[in-house]
């Protein structure tokens, strides 16, 4: 089964913005969803620097918070008790951001997915390498790899 734009944007507009405080002070917002990648969105004037920039932090922010909120989306897609965090990061700030920005979040392909989703139903976790791109109007501007962690979370009786 896999979440419409719709059901992706609410589910993770509303638990961004509950449970992650930072995105709603950064003002985040879910732009499109499509099964293979997720876009974030944010606004230049609450996440300025001194250089009227993008502010690193935030950037590097939106960077993994886009990829952990491609891989809450996948995972809720195929399993209701999945929990996501990151691992490791590194981001790599190749020009200012000088307008609105966003962030991009690619999913691995479709095989390495079906062996994700294989070896979460056997082992109940796995890693996850994504490749994240952050930009503005003139095209990207960051490029960030990180490792999450997703396990299946156990009820408990």
């Amino acid at each position: 089964m896999t979440m419409t734009f719709t059901q992706a944007q609410d589910f993770l507009q509303d638990f961004l913005h509950q449970q992650l405080p930072l995105t709603a002070a950064m003002q985040v917002s879910v732009a499109k969803y499509d099964g293979l990648s997720l876009l974030l969105t944010a606004p230049l004037a609450c996440n300025s620097n001194d250089k009227n920039t993008a502010f690193a932090g935030s950037i590097s922010s939106l960077a993994t918070v886009c990829g952990w909120g491609a891989l809450m989306v996948w995972a809720k897609d195929h399993y209701d008790d999945c929990q996501v965090a990151v691992t490791h990061a590194d981001i790599q700030y190749k020009k200012p951001i000088n307008t609105d920005f966003w962030a991009k979040a690619l999913l691995p392909n479709p095989e390495v997915l079906a062996h994700m989703q294989k070896t979460l139903s056997h082992k109940g976790r796995i890693r996850a390498q994504l490749y994240i791109e952050v930009g503005d109007a003139n095209g990207v501007c960051s490029t960030q790899i990180a490792e999450y962690a997703l396990w299946r979370v156990k009820e408990q009786n």
